[in-house]
């Protein structure tokens, strides 16, 4: 099983981005959110990104992330 770590402003923002990058669709995989990220102070100082771990269980889908 092939697990791989996003970023985005938000937790659907990142999943998309790993979903586009692996070239999956969200049934493909499994989400673990390792943080839901954080606006900070008046949305500039101390902003942190949402992570999420994908785990790829799709072989069509390990395939496509390898080629």
């Amino acid at each position: 099983m092939l697990e791989l770590e996003f970023k985005g402003k938000t937790v659907e923002e990142a999943i998309s981005k790993g979903l586009m990058h692996l070239g999956c669709k969200r049934e493909d995989v499994t989400v673990k959110v390792v943080t839901e990220g954080s606006t900070g102070l008046f949305g500039q100082m101390g902003t942190k990104p949402a992570i999420v771990l994908i785990f790829v269980n799709d072989k069509k889908c390990i395939n496509k992330y390898n080629q």
